[in-house]
């Protein structure tokens, strides 16, 4: 995980300077034209106000587990700088994430494991620097709020009739407040769309989640974006 945080931190800086450097002289942030990599850009619109619906993937740890990360978040953009809107991520392992020897079932004397499942959203705040460049930073931050839990399916057989039933056994759960900065590097593909790569860090101050352990989801994040609208 530190190796892929690293090597993206670079990449950033990379993306950074590479979009600095590619910046034509009369593309200066008091420019009207929006520059894209694809296309000759577009006059900005004098209605300083655009739109925008994102869908993302992430990869991060919860605990010493990989956990993938699917997210859509949706807003409105002022100015091109100030973006405000609202953002949600939820477990997409499988089958749930997997956690083995999580507790100690005193009935049968056997160390039992179970998936979590759940997710977090909130509110999503973004300031973005030299937007009209074809690739910029941006500096996103997430206040909010989640519900994790820990569930075993449990087999059940009948007995007057032969029939299978899984039920869901819930170990334990938990509500939680979180925060979430990031910095990431965008590029403007096309006029509606933006790519990005960021990094953040997840802290949840107040997770109580029985047989977790303590800063569960306490983790860094890499993310990929792709962001759709008018900017």
């Amino acid at each position: 995980m530190k190796k892929w945080i690293i090597f993206l931190i670079s990449w950033l800086f990379y993306l950074t300077a590479l979009g600095q450097a590619t910046q034509p002289s009369g593309a200066a942030v008091g420019t009207k034209e929006v520059n894209t990599v694809f296309g000759n850009g577009r006059e900005s619109n004098p209605v300083l106000v655009g739109y925008f619906i994102e869908l993302n993937g992430g990869y991060s740890h919860f605990g010493h587990e990989n956990v993938f990360l699917p997210g859509i978040s949706m807003g409105l953009i002022f100015n091109h700088h100030w973006t405000v809107g609202l953002t949600g991520d939820f477990i997409g392992n499988p089958k749930g994430l997997h956690f083995h020897h999580l507790y100690h079932d005193s009935a049968s004397a056997t160390w039992r494991g179970a998936n979590l499942y759940g997710g977090y959203g909130g509110l999503l705040l973004e300031y973005t620097l030299f937007p009209k460049s074809r690739i910029h930073l941006s500096f996103p931050l997430v206040l909010g709020g989640g519900y994790l839990y820990f569930s075993q399916q449990q087999h059940h057989n009948g007995t007057t009739h032969t029939y299978h039933d899984w039920r869901q056994n819930f170990i334990s759960r938990d509500h939680f407040f979180l925060m979430e900065p990031g910095i990431k590097a965008e590029c403007n593909a096309v006029k509606f769309l933006r790519i990005g790569i960021m990094i953040s860090y997840r802290y949840s101050p107040d997770l109580d989640l029985n047989f977790a352990p303590a800063g569960l989801i306490n983790q860094f994040t890499a993310r990929l974006n792709l962001r759709f609208g008018k900017f």
